[in-house]
C-alpha cells in the first residue's frame, strides 16, 4: 500500500473541466468591476455617458471581454486537471482586453475632468424690482482660470427681440456688478449677488453674463477666449416700475 492509502488522504483535487471554479467567478467580475469603481469614485460616469457615450461603450465592451476569456480559459483543464492547449493564449488575451479597456477608462476620466461645463445663473428680481439676486457657478474650472460674472442694465432697440444678435441700445447699458471668482480645490467656483436697481431711466432689462477665463487683474480686459463657457440671463423690467 502506498502513503496514501496509509494515511487514509487522497490528494487534493484539481481544476475540473467544464467545471467553474471560484477563480472563474472572480476572473469574470474583477475587470468589470474594477472599471465601474473608477467611474464610480471619480463621479464621471454620468458626464461620461452624455460626452462620450461610444468611447464608454467600447471601454464597458473591453472588460466585458476580458472577464468572459478569463473566465473560459479557467474552464480549459484536461481531465487529469492539467492546462489544456491554448489556455495560456485565451488568459493572455483576456489579460490584454482587461489592461487596454481599464487603460481607456483612465484616459475618458482624465480628459473629461478637463472639461468645463457652461457656468450656471439662477436670478430673479423682488416684488418691486428695486434689487436683484442672483447665484452664479461653474464648475471643472482649471488652476488658471476663474468665474467671471457681469451684470448690466440695458435697453432694448425698438422693434428688436432679445433673439436678435445685437438686441441693445449701443452705449446706453450701465454697469451694476463685476466680479472675477477663482476656483477651489474642486474646481469650483460661486458667486452670490443681491444689488439694488437703480429708480429711473429707460431701461428695459437686466443682463446677467458669465464667462469662464483666463485669470487677470480685475481691472484688465476680459480675456474670455471664443470657446470659453458662457451663459446669460436677461430679465425684462416693468416699464411702469418706480412710477407707482
Amino acid at each position: 500500500m502506498n502513503d496514501t492509502a496509509n494515511t487514509g488522504t487522497s490528494p487534493s483535487p484539481g481544476p475540473t473541466k467544464g467545471k467553474l471554479e471560484l477563480g472563474g467567478i472572480v476572473a469574470l467580475v474583477t475587470p468589470l468591476a474594477a472599471t465601474i469603481g473608477l467611474f464610480k469614485a471619480t463621479g464621471t460616469i454620468g458626464r461620461l455617458q452624455r460626452d462620450e457615450p461610444i468611447l464608454l461603450m467600447i471601454a464597458v465592451a473591453l472588460v466585458l471581454v476580458a472577464g468572459g476569456l478569463l473566465t473560459v480559459a479557467s474552464f480549459m483543464y484536461g481531465e487529469d486537471g492539467h492546462s489544456e492547449s491554448g489556455q495560456g493564449l485565451v488568459r493572455l488575451l483576456g489579460v490584454g482586453f482587461a489592461v487596454f479597456g481599464f487603460a481607456l477608462a483612465v484616459v475618458l476620466v482624465i480628459a473629461n475632468a478637463r472639461n468645463e461645463s457652461r457656468p450656471t445663473i439662477t436670478a430673479s428680481l423682488d416684488g418691486s424690482e428695486s434689487k436683484v439676486s442672483a447665484k452664479v457657478s461653474a464648475s471643472n474650472l482649471a488652476t488658471d482660470k476663474h468665474l467671471e460674472v457681469k451684470v448690466d442694465l440695458a435697453t432694448l432697440k425698438p422693434e428688436e427681440t432679445l433673439d436678435d444678435p445685437h438686441p441693445f441700445v449701443p452705449g446706453s447699458s450701465l454697469q451694476l456688478e463685476r466680479a472675477y471668482v477663482g476656483p477651489d480645490t474642486d474646481g469650483e467656483a460661486e458667486e452670490t449677488i443681491s444689488i439694488p436697481i437703480p429708480p429711473g431711466g429707460t431701461y428695459t432689462d437686466i443682463v446677467i453674463k458669465a464667462f469662464t477665463a483666463a485669470q487677470g487683474g480685475c481691472a484688465e480686459p476680459s480675456t474670455v477666449s471664443g470657446n470659453a463657457g458662457t451663459a446669460c440671463m436677461f430679465l425684462t423690467l416693468d416699464p411702469e416700475r418706480g412710477t407707482g
